[in-house]
């Protein structure tokens, strides 16, 4: 009898490790997990996707002129642009940064690539990115999508296009990221400081934007597909 009392405590005991156990090693942690890592989709309003969808198309206007990228420099050459070095080399499959066209007053900020594995002159290489200043321009358009002047802010940006892809703030600037794929996007950058941003030069004003911040940028970069 005693023995047959022995096994069935040893049975229940055994029973209650495997118990707590499995209470340890498989706590559902997987399903909560997978639940904390999703990201929450991004709800957008019909206009909102409707102005994303122009956004990606990379086109924007200056005055009276529209480009999209990515393009060539004939593009801008035809309309009276002027690169600053016009000569200078790129080494095959490289891009050259920080290089200016200038027109009159205006300025644009590039960068150039070359797909070739030559060296060539940046002139005939390929824009795929641009840096727009607000200040110098009074107003840049990107069709369909959104106008950004003086009295532009970031929440406006938010409320035209929705929630950025990447949103990065410090003490000198908000930038506003919208990605449609790897170096395809659009930058909204807003100075909260007297810094004159990536153009260099403060566009001539002493005074704060309407929107309160010293500088926008809008940065475009779209390159070609491979």
């Amino acid at each position: 009898m005693r023995n047959v009392i022995a096994f069935i405590l040893a049975a229940i005991m055994s029973a209650a490790i495997v118990f707590i156990a499995a209470m340890f090693f498989f706590p559902g942690e997987k399903k909560e997990d997978s639940e904390e890592s999703a990201a929450p989709p991004v709800v957008l309003t019909v206009s909102q996707s409707d102005c994303r969808a122009s956004l990606y198309h990379f086109t924007f206007s200056v005055g009276e002129e529209e480009y999209s990228l990515p393009c060539h420099y004939d593009a801008f050459e035809l309309n009276g642009w002027a690169l600053k070095n016009p000569t200078e080399k790129i080494a095959g499959d490289t891009n050259l940064t920080g290089v200016y066209m200038k027109k009159a007053q205006h300025s644009l900020k590039a960068e150039i690539i070359n797909y070739s594995k030559d060296t060539i002159m940046c002139c005939k290489g390929q824009i795929h990115s641009v840096s727009a200043n607000v200040g110098d321009f009074g107003r840049i358009v990107i069709p369909g999508a959104i106008t950004c002047d003086r009295s532009t802010t970031p929440d406006f940006v938010r409320k035209s296009l929705g929630s950025p892809d990447f949103l990065d703030e410090d003490d000198e600037k908000i930038t506003l990221t919208y990605q449609k794929a790897e170096f395809k996007n659009v930058k909204f950058m807003f100075y909260k400081k007297r810094s004159f941003g990536s153009s260099g030069k403060s566009a001539g004003n002493s005074q704060p934007f309407e929107s309160g911040y010293y500088e926008h940028v809008v940065v475009l970069e779209c390159r070609k597909d491979s």
